[in-house]
């Protein structure tokens, strides 16, 4: 396991990593690298990297913690709970807690952050958000969904979301935290002097590693991504799943009801399904394995366990690129015997050509908005199609059969591996079509995140 570690880490240029593994009772950490490639300083178990989005299962056991003590109801609206709500017009009063934490309550991904509101304002701000899709149909990646989860628990508890999540899981679970950059609300983390990694943005084609100023999240985003904790620590957090030693923070039914996907609508690379704060993946046995992923403008955070095993594992970098390594790393355990659930490497679809997909562009071409961000889709002279997104270069669509593509930035094959293509290369996309009409009405780009077609309306 070692040798695997530092053979992907520095095939994927990454400076330093930490990958824990809960098998039959017994926790190891593996480590590789420097915390930082300014100082040299050496990655070690205690070493805390950010959880990113893998913060999401915090808030989302936070909020399970209070339908089990009938504070809340799992699929009430939440507008009465929420004052500034409870007159608000618009569609995000109706929404419920089961539809918030599983991404299918139509919101669109990112909130308003501007001026750094707090996370009143900023629900109060998106009282008349329009929604993408019809509620608890259609799964769109919401950090939206989060910061209202995150504004239900301060309203119902009266304690900030640092104060809750502190008390109530990662001190009773004993999990070494701390808090990305410096919130200026946030209380002293719970790790001591524990250091924090630094962070690295990765380009693969040029083999460029650049280090990255993270600075503290906005209060709006902090319950979606704010934690920052060791991969023996993510194996701490998630231990009620999985069996773990340790208090009974949920009962075991409610954590069941966290495994549960909330929709059999699939998720286009991302996962196999979504229950409440976990995604969910298969394995090659067909055993189903639970976690989430995670990323900051510099690191990245890997989550997979199995309940009835008692498995689990965490894979923490500070490097951008460290989700490839972390795809890379799940396929080479599973061609060696080992398999973790996870997102299999897209099968080799030949990609659409000629008459197919001059009559498939017909289908796709236009343009998507999702929360005031418009991409379009367009054909070339030459029948190339051209996704053009806001302040990124133009990407060539390879179209596939299905109306699944790929995005191509980079000449391929740039280090003599496909594989270090560009970063987004090795990714599935779709688009997707609207049930009631059976024609195109969205998109999924990066993260399972849906845009939808100019004109669709709500996707049902």
């Amino acid at each position: 396991m070692s040798a695997l570690l530092e053979r992907l880490a520095r095939e994927y240029l990454v400076p330093g990593a930490q990958f824990a593994v809960r098998h039959r009772g017994e926790v190891r950490t593996f480590l590789h690298g420097v915390a930082a490639r300014s100082s040299g300083e050496p990655v070690t178990a205690d070493t805390l990297f950010p959880l990113g989005s893998t913060t999401k299962l915090v808030t989302a056991t936070l909020l399970m913690q209070l339908v089990s003590d009938g504070d809340i109801e799992l699929d009430a609206p939440i507008g009465p709970l929420l004052p500034e709500l409870a007159e608000a017009p618009g569609p995000l009063r109706e929404s419920t807690v089961r539809q918030l934490l599983s991404h299918t309550a139509g919101l669109p991904d990112m909130p308003a952050t501007e001026h750094d509101p707090s996370l009143r304002a900023c629900v109060a701000a998106g009282a008349g958000v329009e929604l993408l899709s019809e509620p608890g149909r259609v799964f769109s990646y919401s950090n939206l969904g989060y910061t209202v989860a995150g504004r239900l628990l301060e309203a119902v508890t009266g304690l900030s979301w640092w104060d809750a999540a502190r008390s109530f899981v990662l001190q009773p679970l004993g999990v070494p935290s701390g808090f990305l950059g410096a919130a200026p609300d946030a209380p002293g983390g719970l790790a001591g002097p524990a250091p924090q990694t630094a962070q690295h943005a990765v380009h693969l084609p040029t083999s460029s590693v650049h280090p990255v100023e993270e600075p503290g999240l906005p209060k709006a985003l902090v319950p979606a991504g704010a934690l920052v904790t060791s991969a023996a620590g993510l194996l701490r957090l998630s231990g009620p799943h999985h069996g773990a030693d340790g208090p009974d923070v949920l009962e075991p039914e409610l954590l069941e009801e966290m495994r549960r996907p909330a929709t059999d609508a699939p998720l286009h690379g991302l996962a196999e399904g979504w229950g409440l704060g976990l995604a969910v993946h298969t394995d090659g046995a067909g055993r189903r394995w639970y976690g989430h992923d995670g990323n900051t403008g510099g690191a990245t955070c890997a989550l997979r366990f199995h309940p009835e095993s008692g498995t689990a594992v965490a894979l923490m970098t500070n490097a951008t690129s460290g989700r490839q390594m972390g795809n890379q790393l799940f396929e080479e355990l599973a061609a060696l015997g080992w398999e973790i659930g996870r997102v299999p490497a897209p099968a080799g679809e030949e990609p659409l050509a000629g008459a197919a997909l001059r009559a498939a562009a017909d289908e796709v071409c236009g343009a998507y908005s999702s929360g005031g961000e418009t991409v379009k889709v367009r054909a070339e002279a030459d029948g190339r199609l051209v996704l053009d997104r806001p302040q990124l270069p133009p990407a060539r669509l390879e179209l596939h059969p299905g109306l699944t593509f790929r995005l191509r930035t980079e000449p391929e094959g740039a280090r003599g591996d496909v594989r270090h293509g560009s970063d987004e290369s090795r990714d599935l996309y779709s688009f997707v079509r609207d049930s009631r009409t059976g024609r195109v009405g969205g998109m999924y780009l990066s993260g399972g995140r849906l845009q939808v077609r100019e004109g669709t309306g709500r996707l049902g």
